[in-house]
Order: structure tokens, then C-alpha cells, then sequence
């Protein structure tokens, strides 16, 4: 038989099925181990735990019954899933600082007037901690020489140069601790000042809506991940956002522990995320693929194409 008589054949068998009065009804299609296509208002028991399509009375596909999940595929899948809850709790915090910060300041001058306020305020009490610091000094100086001399004339140490000593140690100590604490707040202050006007500017290009986390779309059964430590993670970090735009993503999300792209409306669209999951010094930076919760949808999401991205994503940390 060649294969322009079997396609007419399978054409008249599903044509004939279509108009029969089972279409009343329900009309399922499935594929058996050999590839055979079949077609009933029923579907056999050892067919059921296998994919197979619904059909509606013009013979187009309305709904996907997906095959039952392996182990494999159960736990990967529990893995997505809490890895969505991490994603939700990400963009939940991210959100209430966002909008913070867009109450707090009007412009990324504001940040800077405020910035500016607060380093001359500790740059102050940095001077004068320091000029505290020098008359201390010279005190300690002092009650070290009277101990010094002493010493040098084979005499006992009195207890009150000892305790002035001692007394004396310990102001100045106190002393370097408190200039040690307002350098660390006047590097913190900057390092803030850089983090918010960072911020402050891409929330300035970031479309408006409120971004999701693609809940109403299915995850396709693939996970890449990446290891960094703290010394490379922002470097990988940047790579692993410009991967998702080569892929054609619009990016409609960003911050510095989540990536979001546009969600997926049409069947062979593509959702990406991108997630940091941190651990002491140790990250790992997650890609997970969404698609359309369509039957076109399921059906990319179980592309092999998925795993082709996953393993351009893996070769980012070579």
C-alpha cells in the first residue's frame, strides 16, 4: 500500500468515526505502542494511563489526557512546584521593597540628597570618635610611662596606675570599636545608595503590570541549574539573563534573585524564569520552562527542544 492510499484510507476511517453518532458523545485518540492511530468513545483500560486526545465533533483536538508520571517525572515535578513557591515568596518580598522605594523617592537625585545626608552625618562621627581617639591615646601613653618607671627602679606597680591602666585600655578599645562601626555603616550607606538607584532605574524601564510568576500555565519536566559561589555568581547571573533574551524571551521582570519573561499565550510559546537560590556560599541559579496551558501548549513543553535549551543553559558555567 503506499502512502498516499493509507493517509486517504486513515482520512475516509476518521471521516466515517466523525460522522457517526457516537460524535454525540465524547471521541477520544490514541497511539499504541506500534503507532497505530485509534479512535472510540471510549478509551481501553490499557490505553487510559497513556496519552490521548479528546476530540470535538469537527475532529480537532479540545483536551490532552496526559500519560501517568513516572517516578522520575513525579519528583521533578514536586521540585518545580516547590520551586514556584520560592519563585511567589521572591517576588512577594520584592514587591513590597519596590514599592517602598517608589514611595521614598521621586527620582534617583533624591537617593543621592539622602545618601549624601547621612554619610556627612557619620563622616562626623567618624571625627569625632578619631579626635577622642588621640586624647585616649595619649592618655594610656601616660599611665604606661608612670608603670615604665616603676619598672626601672625595681619597684611594685601600684594597683591605681594598674587600674588606670587597665581603665584607660578599655575606653580606648571601646573607642576603635565605635570608629570601626561607623566606617562599616558609612560603607553600607554606599553600598545601598548603589543598590537603590540600580533599582530605582530599571523599576523606571520595567513594564508597569504586575508580574506573575506563570501559575495559569504547565511546566515542562526539565530543570537547568548552574552552581556559582559568591565570587562568580553575579557574572553567571548576568549570562544566565542574556541566555533568556537570545531565546527569544521578553524579559518582563528582573531583579537580583528572580527573571521573569512574558507569559506564554500561544501554543508554541515559551515561558523562561530564572531563580537564585542562595546557600551560605554556595548558589544555584534555576531555569524552568513554562508553556500555554493549551493542548498546542502541553505539546511544546514536551519538545525535545526544551531539553536542547536546558543544555545550552548548563554550558553558561564553562
Amino acid at each position: 500500500m503506499t502512502i498516499k492510499n493509507a493517509f486517504f484510507l486513515f482520512s475516509l476511517s476518521l471521516v466515517f468515526i466523525l460522522s457517526t453518532p457516537v460524535t454525540a458523545g465524547k471521541l477520544y485518540r490514541w497511539v499504541d505502542e506500534n503507532g497505530k492511530v485509534s479512535f472510540s468513545d471510549k478509551v481501553p483500560p490499557k490505553h487510559s494511563r497513556k496519552e490521548h486526545s479528546q476530540l470535538n465533533e469537527s475532529g480537532r483536538v479540545i483536551a490532552i489526557k496526559d500519560a501517568a508520571k513516572t517516578p522520575k517525572q513525579i519528583e521533578l515535578l514536586k521540585r518545580i512546584n516547590a520551586l514556584q513557591q520560592v519563585q511567589q515568596k521572591l517576588l512577594d518580598e520584592q514587591l513590597a521593597d519596590d514599592s517602598a522605594l517608589l514611595k521614598t523617592f521621586q527620582s534617583s537625585t533624591d537617593i543621592d540628597t539622602l545618601a549624601a545626608s547621612k554619610t556627612d552625618m557619620v563622616k562626623s562621627h567618624i571625627a569625632i570618635a578619631s579626635g577622642q581617639s588621640e586624647t585616649l591615646k595619649k592618655q594610656l601613653l601616660s599611665h604606661q610611662k608612670v608603670a615604665a618607671n616603676f619598672e626601672r627602679k625595681g619597684k611594685k606597680i601600684p594597683q591605681k596606675t594598674l587600674d588606670n591602666i587597665e581603665s584607660s585600655q578599655t575606653q580606648f578599645d571601646k573607642n576603635q570599636r565605635e570608629i570601626s562601626a561607623f566606617k562599616l555603616q558609612k560603607k553600607q550607606i554606599t553600598e545601598q545608595l548603589i543598590k537603590d538607584k540600580k533599582r530605582f532605574i530599571t523599576l523606571s524601564t520595567q513594564s508597569t503590570g504586575k508580574p506573575s510568576i506563570h501559575q495559569e500555565t504547565v511546566p515542562s519536566l526539565v530543570l537547568g541549574e548552574l552552581s556559582c559561589t559568591k565570587s562568580n555568581c553575579s557574572i553567571l547571573w548576568e549570562k544566565a539573563q542574556a541566555f533568556i533574551k537570545q531565546q527569544g524571551n521578553v524579559v518582563v521582570y528582573t531583579s537580583s534573585k528572580l527573571v521573569l519573561s512574558k507569559t506564554p499565550k500561544l501554543g508554541r510559546d515559551r515561558g523562561l524564569s530564572l531563580t537564585m537560590l542562595t546557600k551560605s556560599e554556595h548558589s544555584q541559579i534555576m531555569l524552568d520552562i513554562r508553556c500555554a496551558d493549551s493542548a498546542a501548549g502541553k505539546t511544546t513543553c514536551k519538545s525535545a527542544k526544551n531539553d536542547q535549551i536546558v543544555q545550552k543553559f548548563q554550558q553558561l558555567s564553562l
